[in-house]
């Protein structure tokens, strides 16, 4: 598994770089696993671990989202409407949706992929919508 001077096509998530999350992010990392500057030129998909008690705050915007969980537990709203979710979970969020998600853990952390369009990928707080 040396470097052989290769593009690699295959490695472990948690070995990606962290980037910025976005002050709507609180306990939380982000990595970005696929995107315009890794395989996919028109989508993003994030992997997020929220720590115990993190969470991401409330926006919307005017794509949808594509969410699984891969590990921990946690709350997921849509709306009006509040999910429980845990590993093997995926929740789809329609455009112009308030939504939110959180670790409900006091120990475990709460980790998934989010996938957007490329134009999605942006800090809601700072641009008022995106996420």
């Amino acid at each position: 598994m040396g470097d052989t001077g290769k593009e690699q096509l295959c490695g472990k998530i948690i070995d990606l770089p962290m980037v910025d999350a976005g002050m709507h992010m609180l306990g939380g990392e982000k990595r970005i696993v696929f995107g315009p500057e890794r395989f996919w030129p028109t989508h993003v998909m994030r992997c997020f671990t929220l720590k115990p008690g993190g969470r991401a705050a409330s926006n919307h915007h005017p794509w949808v989202h594509w969410f699984v969980c891969i590990a921990g537990e946690g709350k997921f709203q849509i709306g009006d409407e509040i999910y429980d979710i845990g590993a093997g979970y995926w929740v789809y969020v329609p455009e112009e949706v308030p939504h939110s998600f959180w670790n409900t853990s006091e120990t475990e952390d709460l980790i998934s992929l989010c996938t957007v369009t490329k134009e999605g990928d942006t800090d809601p707080l700072a641009l008022t919508r995106g996420c």
